[in-house]
């Protein structure tokens, strides 16, 4: 996986993931990946940990993690498409 940081016209950061085949082939394996606040701190961008799972669906994902004992706080009741 590639990890890129910038930013934006406007001066916000920019996080840029360029997922490989064999990241996709990790995440449709169940692998989830995470970034570390300490590797984001490296491209100068602020502390926070991101995890990045797939499912077939968002209710499939959420059934998932609920299942693992994950607790969220928030979701976000969207289209699906970011």
């Amino acid at each position: 996986m590639i990890k890129a940081a910038s930013r934006t016209a406007l001066g916000e950061p920019f996080l840029f993931l360029g997922l490989s085949g064999e990241s996709v082939t990790r995440l449709a394996a169940g692998e989830s990946i995470l970034i570390t606040s300490s590797q984001l701190a490296e491209l100068g961008l602020p502390p926070m940990v991101i995890a990045i799972h797939y499912g077939k669906t968002e209710d499939a994902i959420l059934a998932e993690i609920k299942g693992h004992g994950v607790v969220l706080r928030q979701v976000p009741q969207g289209d699906g498409d970011a």
